[in-house]
């Protein structure tokens, strides 16, 4: 910037430019594209600070991406169940090849939400009711279908065990152990190398 240039007026430039390349960035994650901008800007507390501890609110913080990464596994396998078995077996894959012993789970979940006070998540689409540690037994008995995008019956039921138990640890918020924290790291990794 130009000597002859006020110093207020180049920091109100500098901080315009920032502010239209803040807002560019935004766009461009809330595209799809993740270019990892949207974590480093600070966002507004949802939880009022002066209501919990110092500790437990920076424990929360800590175990709140593994959270995220039990979030996207979660669906990611529920959308790979679904599509396989709606691609070999039509609309009917959940009556026809489901375990009777998770249809009726479901149902119950299904009817006890209903009576709630919460959203009902979907009715037309069961699959959101199954648990993590459900899915395996969906895999299983239909192993015939998946067998194909998997390398082992034996590894993957290994992988969603253990993967279940720790989700179990996340979701009962209980902070991880470094060693449970690396094995779900791992436990991932292992999941996209058997697929």
């Amino acid at each position: 910037m130009s000597e002859n240039f006020p110093l207020s007026a180049q920091l109100r430039d500098f901080g315009m430019r920032n502010l239209q390349l803040e807002d560019d960035l935004k766009k461009i994650e809330e595209s799809g594209i993740e270019i990892g901008h949207i974590s480093t800007t600070s966002k507004k507390e949802i939880v009022d600070p002066d209501l919990f501890d110092t500790d437990i609110r920076q424990s929360a913080k800590r175990m709140s991406d593994y959270y995220v990464m039990f979030y996207c596994f979660e669906n990611t396998v529920r959308k790979l169940v679904k599509q396989t078995l709606l691609e070999k077996y039509g609309v009917d894959w959940w009556e026809n090849r489901i375990p009777d012993i998770i249809k009726k789970e479901v149902k119950e979940r299904q009817e006890k939400e209903k009576d709630s006070v919460m959203t009902i998540r979907s009715l037309d689409d069961p699959l959101l009711y199954v648990t993590l540690g459900e899915l395996l037994p969906i895999i299983e008995h239909n192993w015939s279908d998946f067998s194909d995008q998997f390398r082992s019956r034996k590894a993957v039921r290994q992988i969603l065990s253990q993967l279940n138990q720790i989700r179990a640890v996340v979701a009962h918020n209980v902070e991880l152990h470094d060693d449970e924290s690396d094995r779900a790291k791992l436990s991932i990794k292992d999941w996209q190398r058997q697929l």
